[in-house]
């Protein structure tokens, strides 16, 4: 059960990961600011372009971090309040393309803030909780 947890919260990690990469790339790249997929960033209006391009830089230094596992539950943490956020302040009437959106990114979040990253993170985090059962306690070593 405890291999299934662990790549569950992986997929979620790249799931989130990949949620952050198209929202840095919709607001990096100006050819793709008329598509129609649901973004926080493509609703912003152009006043905001110098905030929306730094958001952007955000997510995608972000969307990294995710993918190597680097402190997931404070990475996750971060990323779900830049995107649900700006996209509630940006959109007060709302939109529900856009809601979809938040919920996923919710779904994803909570897991890894709570539990953690899974298999293959950069910096792993051990809890006692999180060790098996059958895992041997070192010794004391002997002071000098």
């Amino acid at each position: 059960m405890r291999d299934l947890t662990e790549w569950l919260r992986l997929n979620m990690r790249v799931c989130l990961a990949a949620t952050l990469i198209i929202e840095a790339a919709i607001g990096l790249m100006p050819q793709l600011e008329n598509c129609t997929l649901p973004s926080v960033v493509g609703g912003m209006d152009h006043r905001m372009e110098i905030p929306a391009t730094a958001l952007s830089a955000l997510y995608f230094v972000l969307s990294f971090w995710l993918m190597l596992g680097i402190r997931t539950g404070l990475t996750a943490a971060v990323a779900a309040v830049l995107l649900i956020g700006p996209a509630i302040l940006t959109t007060p009437d709302g939109d529900p393309a856009l809601a979809v959106k938040i919920t996923l990114v919710a779904v994803f979040s909570v897991p890894l803030v709570l539990f953690g990253g899974g298999r293959y993170a950069v910096l792993e985090t051990k809890e006692a909780w999180m060790l098996d059962e059958t895992a041997e306690e070192k010794p004391a070593q002997a002071s000098i």
